[in-house]
Order: structure tokens, then C-alpha cells, then sequence
């Protein structure tokens, strides 16, 4: 039995996406003195980035007069996690300086931004997005070094933690009627709001040496109104 045709070029859709992204990192030394002998001027060290989003894709007629471009809206979860070993603030009066063996930052977030859909055939359709995050952080959790043998802290602070804007390249598959599924090529740039735990002047930020992601997304395609 042949398919239907893929017509979410111009629908409407709910879909559910989760994103992981890859980065390399760099951090500065804000404690040892700029004498200290065989002082690290920087520490470095890896990123992961995985959530999951909440996404509505529409075309408001009075802005959007062609068919393939779409306006993308949602929210989610996503858990910014940083394997680095970096001195911070711990929470004890025993020893002046622990040493981090990760941290992690549990965000809420919201986007914002537009979609360009290209139907290939009855099965396959091109995207890409140009979408704007903005992360806030409800928790933050400071893993001492191992050797430390100290229990993870954890601060419940609101932050205003991150802002990125996210290129993303991908192929979505019809299955059944009206859903699809899709994978993606993400290539974010991202600016992470530095944090007072390790010395650091919170009204500035830092950037990753490099990123890049994928996400795997489903689609359900709602039916247009003159569609039976």
C-alpha cells in the first residue's frame, strides 16, 4: 500500500525533541595567587548538555505568506552538566579549597525562533531552524573531587543561566499519517552567566571552545482545516 503524502510543509505541529550537546571548556584559576609556584592558569575540561522540549510550530498568516517557513515556540527541561576540576567555594569550615569532579545546573527554558521545511517526497522532509534558548537555572549541585570523599553540595539558587542561538539541520521521516520522526545536526553558540561558587564575577560570561549536537525529535502534524 503506497503512503500518503507528506504534507507538513503546511501544517501545523506539536512535537517533543531531546537535544544533546557536546562542548569543550575552559575555566580560569581565581585562586591561587599570580605568584604561586607552578600555578594552572586555566583549567580545562568537557560539557554535556541533554533535555527535552516541548515545541509548537505554526504559520501566523498575517507575518508568514510562504509556505515553508514556520514560527517555533516551547519549553522544557534541560541539565547542563561540566566535567571540569576546578577549585570552588565549598560548604565547610575544615579546609579552605575543594576541588570540583563535576557540576551541574538543572534548568527550566523557553524558545524561540523560525523553521524552514522542504518536502523531498511522500516520506522525507528537509528542516532547518534558527532558534533562540534562554535557560534558568533552578539548582545547582558542586561534586567534590573524588579524593575529597565530601557529599555533593547543593544550592537552590534562581539563575539567570544561559542564552544560545542554535542553527539546526535535520531530516524528518513520515510514519503513519500525521506523525514524523526526525534527527538533527545542532550548532549552537552559547554564553553561560559565570558563577560566584568559583570566584567568579557573576555579571559576566563564558563561551565553550567548541559545541555541537544532535536531537531526535517525533511530530505530530494537526490536520488542516479543509482536510477531512
Amino acid at each position: 500500500m503506497a503512503l500518503m503524502p507528506l504534507t507538513s510543509c503546511g501544517q501545523s505541529s506539536l512535537s517533543i525533541s531531546t537535544p544533546l550537546i557536546y562542548s569543550k571548556v575552559t575555566a580560569k584559576n581565581n585562586w591561587s595567587p599570580p605568584t604561586a609556584v607552578n600555578r594552572q592558569n586555566q583549567f580545562d575540561g568537557t560539557a554535556i548538555g541533554s533535555g527535552v522540549n516541548l515545541g509548537y510550530s505554526f504559520q501566523p498568516k498575517l507575518i508568514i505568506k510562504d509556505k515553508h517557513f514556520f514560527v517555533n515556540i516551547g519549553a522544557g527541561y534541560f541539565k547542563q552538566r561540566f566535567n571540569l576540576q576546578r577549585p570552588f567555594d565549598y560548604n565547610t569550615p575544615l579546609y579552605p579549597v575543594y576541588f570540583t569532579d563535576y557540576y551541574v545546573y538543572q534548568c527550566w527554558l523557553w524558545s524561540a525562533g523560525i523553521t524552514y521545511n522542504l518536502l523531498l517526497n511522500n516520506k522525507y522532509l528537509l528542516s532547518g531552524d534558527l532558534l533562540y534558548n534562554q535557560l534558568f537555572s533552578f539548582q545547582q549541585e558542586y561534586t567534590p573531587y573524588t579524593s575529597a570523599n565530601r557529599p555533593t553540595q547543593v544550592n537552590n539558587h534562581n539563575i539567570d543561566f544561559a542564552k544560545t542561538i542554535t542553527l539546526s539541520l535535520g531530516v524528518q521521516r513520515k510514519l503513519g499519517k500525521q506523525f514524523t520522526l526526525g534527527l538533527d545536526l545542532l550548532l549552537p553558540y552559547t554564553r553561560w552567566r559565570n558563577d560566584r561558587i568559583f570566584k567568579d564575577d557573576p555579571a559576566t560570561f563564558s563561551h565553550p571552545n567548541f559545541s555541537l549536537g544532535t536531537s531526535v525529535s517525533i511530530a505530530y502534524h494537526l490536520k488542516k482545516k479543509n482536510q477531512s
